[in-house]
């Protein structure tokens, strides 16, 4: 591949990103505290993928907005995740919300997109209050340690008082809400999301699948405006799953070692949110490969079988991907009734 000026820029950009995740993980070792490490290291993380994007021509304010969202998104997964009828629940609720966005503002859209993981994952870790609070602390820690090091290093944002106005706020509601009011198969989409969200995490429940909400979230990795670019997104998102699955289950196997997970981790992770900023549209697969590497690594690096973490990776995601064709298939079905009826009483 030639390295065009783009791809030089994302790699640097990538780089600029290391020093943070690092830095926790350094941190983490000497004091015996790689689980805490590895959650800060997660919100060091979300904000490496986003580091290329901007909200309204900041950085700043897309950056701090995902960074608040996903604290309170993983302080809300942890309290709810203890009622799983009221966690499937406020997963909907975040399922609803994306795919509202979705081709109405990308920069709210990949947002909440991050907000939602948040919520995903830390409902499986569920406590107390305190637990919850910490949880949270550790995550939006992470990510102003990454924004922080962004600024020092590649002087990406300066902070202007425009970018937290409450004007900018409310025009920003008003603008969207006008763009969504002109999108008809929205309406659909929004409803076949919540109902597949639910029917997907009630799955999990009832087979008692671990690591079940891989399946809520490839339905939303998946989830796209037609049915070729959703079919697409989930056979690559399923192959990239199966060999990432497989090559990161061969390699721990042989070298299962905490410096070596943690190194498997910081350099897959780094190859995946480089490659997420120009290159994810040339192949899906190649970015799905490498994310899964990164996922199986930081997992292991916290005790769980690499073996049970690639396998239980793989089903939710398969389950995931059969959800997001069902709910993009029902949607353009209802869409086109309703564009039919509307043309006939027209």
């Amino acid at each position: 591949m030639r390295l065009t000026p783009v791809i030089r820029h994302d790699m640097l950009l990538g780089l600029c990103c290391l020093p943070a995740i690092i830095v926790v993980f350094l941190a983490g070792f000497p004091l015996n505290q790689v689980p805490a490490a590895s959650v800060m290291a997660s919100g060091a993380l979300t904000l490496a993928f986003g580091a290329n994007k901007t909200w309204g021509d900041s950085s700043f304010s897309l950056l701090l907005t995902t960074c608040v969202g996903l604290a309170f998104s993983s302080w809300l997964g942890c309290l709810t995740g203890n009622v799983t009828p009221v966690y499937i629940a406020g997963a909907m609720l975040y399922a609803g919300l994306y795919v509202s966005l979705a081709n109405v503002d990308n920069s709210a859209w990949w947002m909440v997109l991050q907000w939602s993981i948040a919520y995903l994952v830390s409902g499986y870790y569920a406590g107390s209050l305190e637990h919850a609070a910490d949880r949270a602390a550790l995550t939006g820690a992470g990510g102003l340690l990454q924004m922080v090091f962004l600024y020092l290093v590649f002087r990406r944002f300066p902070f202007h008082r425009k970018d937290a106005s409450p004007r900018s706020w409310l025009m920003f509601f008003r603008v969207t809400l006008r763009k969504y009011k002109h999108k008809i198969h929205l309406q659909w989409s929004v409803f076949y999301a919540l109902l597949t969200m639910c029917l997907a995490l009630t799955t999990v429940e009832f087979f008692q699948m671990k690591n079940g909400y891989w399946a809520g979230m490839t339905l939303l990795f998946c989830l796209r405006n037609n049915y070729k670019d959703t079919f697409s997104r989930v056979q690559a998102r399923v192959l990239g799953t199966l060999m990432g699955s497989i090559l990161a289950a061969t390699l721990i196997d042989y070298w299962h070692t905490p410096l070596f997970l943690v190194c498997g981790f910081i350099l897959s992770g780094y190859i995946a949110f480089t490659f997420s900023y120009s290159l994810i549209s040339k192949s899906y697969f190649v970015f799905t490969f490498f994310v899964t590497l990164m996922v199986v690594f930081m997992l292991s690096s916290l005790g769980i079988s690499q073996t049970g973490v690639a396998t239980h990776r793989l089903e939710a995601t398969a389950l995931g991907g059969a959800f997001a064709l069902f709910a993009i298939l029902m949607t353009r079905l209802f869409t086109r009734r309703q564009i039919v009826r509307n043309s006939s009483s027209g």
